[in-house]
């Protein structure tokens, strides 16, 4: 089996671990397939994406380990951007996960403007602009 069918492998057990709730599973499968999947820009976008993910979801309450999880999704998030910078889901994700870990609403709001512009009927990016928005206002309004 050649290095590309192995990453593709590996991909598929992260996912199907991902799915199952078992994210350090799908964590330790994703890195496997980076080994592997090296100078393939789709398949590497994909990987990240998966990471985002599964740190994303370990990175939901507010543990400093959790924190540290959030992080990591922005940054492979960021990572899937940089090899397909038209990849609403990555900026979407990263939005959200900027969120949760920095309450940082104006870099949120610009990953959600960004979902809108490649996509203008994305109801979440929309609602989530809309929270971002307000908050801004709060903010303003007691400066």
């Amino acid at each position: 089996m050649d290095d590309k069918a192995i990453a593709a492998q590996k991909l598929a057990e992260a996912k199907k671990n991902y799915d199952m709730g078992k994210y350090l599973n799908a964590v330790a499968y994703c890195e496997q397939a980076l080994k592997f999947m090296r100078f393939h820009a789709d398949g590497l976008k994909k990987i990240y994406f998966l990471l985002g993910l599964a740190h994303s979801e370990l990175g939901t309450s507010y543990t400093e380990w959790d924190l540290n999880d959030s992080i990591l999704a922005c940054k492979y998030f960021t990572a899937a951007i940089a090899r397909d910078e038209n990849f609403s889901e990555a900026y979407l994700q990263r939005g959200l996960a900027i969120l949760r870990w920095g309450n940082n609403y104006r870099l949120a709001l610009a990953d959600f403007d960004k979902v809108l512009e490649l996509e203008p009927d994305n109801q979440t990016a929309a609602e989530d602009r809309d929270v971002c928005l307000k908050f801004l206002a709060a903010e303003a309004a007691c400066e």
